[in-house]
């Protein structure tokens, strides 16, 4: 037995579909006697008659016909794995394991995958919560493909692009007599009840540094580690607190006041994605709509300063 090829196997398919040989070559843009010569030579290889050749044409045999069926088969194959290909190359289809830190998971990055899936129905998300050392460590053994965590990383395994530096804001109700300020110092803060995050997080260092160099004493009513809860608790009352301005523009709408904070604070958050494992099309394509929807906020808060 010979080896046989894709164009044999084509123009055997090419016959059954148009049952001429005539029009098997309309079919494949060649000429009849280039159909008759792949078939021939699909019969040799295979060492089967596949087409008995009275009158001057061919008549497919039982065995032809039961071949055709196995053929036809992996045709069906062969035209799923260039879908496939077609789906991955224009990110419509897979699968995309995003991590982001509280600040963004419960507002910001819901938003990007929301307008996201409108683009690419066919790319599924899981969306996971989780501390910025978890994230980095994720990225790095390739358990997610993308990550959004806080800085300070440490870099190994990781490759990392600057997503932004987002100042924290003060936010208050909206009847709070700060609520009209156009900024707040940490003077302005002194003996107000104050809502937290807790001492292990890398934004109440910076927060609590600001406040001594400043000689300024908070009065700490709460602490959470979740900037979505700080502005639940502000906004039944519990006190004043500093948060990223993306949780806090997720909570305008409730009723709640953003208000610059002097000396600027920020939350640095960088992108995280595996170093040694190119990004699929799919994340190349999400990290788009991501620096879309953060420009978009950005001109936001330039609109209400």
């Amino acid at each position: 037995m010979s080896p046989i090829n894709l164009k044999q196997l084509e123009a055997f398919r090419a016959f059954f579909l148009a049952g001429t040989v005539s029009g098997a070559a309309s079919l494949l843009d060649v000429s009849q006697p280039a159909v008759s010569r792949l078939l021939a030579q699909l019969e040799r290889g295979l060492n089967l008659a596949l087409f008995d050749r009275g009158r001057g044409r061919l008549v497919p045999t039982p065995e032809a016909h039961l071949l055709y069926d196995a053929v036809e088969r992996a045709f069906l194959s062969v035209d799923k794995i260039k879908q496939v290909a077609e789906d991955i190359r224009t990110a419509s289809a897979g699968h995309l394991q995003i991590a982001a830190l509280p600040a963004l998971a419960l507002g910001f990055v819901p938003r990007a995958i929301a307008r996201f899936g409108q683009a690419h129905p066919g790319v599924s998300v899981s969306l996971g919560i989780a501390a910025s050392p978890r994230i980095e460590d994720l990225a790095a053994s390739q358990q997610v493909d993308i990550g959004l965590a806080e800085y300070p990383f440490q870099g190994l395994g990781v490759a990392v692009e600057d997503f932004c530096r987002a100042p924290y804001v003060l936010v208050v109700p909206r009847a709070h007599a700060f609520a009209s300020r156009r900024s707040v110092q940490p003077r302005d803060l002194a003996g107000l009840p104050f809502v937290s995050q807790p001492r292990s997080s890398v934004g109440r260092h910076l927060v609590d540094q600001v406040f001594e160099r400043a000689g300024v004493r908070r009065q700490l009513v709460a602490e959470t580690p979740y900037f979505a809860a700080v502005c639940a608790l502000v906004l039944e009352g519990v006190g004043v607190g500093l948060v990223d301005p993306f949780t806090a523009s997720d909570h305008r709408s409730r009723g709640l006041v953003a208000v610059p904070f002097r000396p600027r604070i920020d939350l640095h958050v960088g992108i995280l994605h595996p170093a040694h494992r190119p990004l699929s099309r799919a994340a190349r394509e999400f990290l788009a709509v991501l620096r879309a929807c953060r420009a978009e906020l950005r001109l936001l808060a330039s609109r209400s300063a």
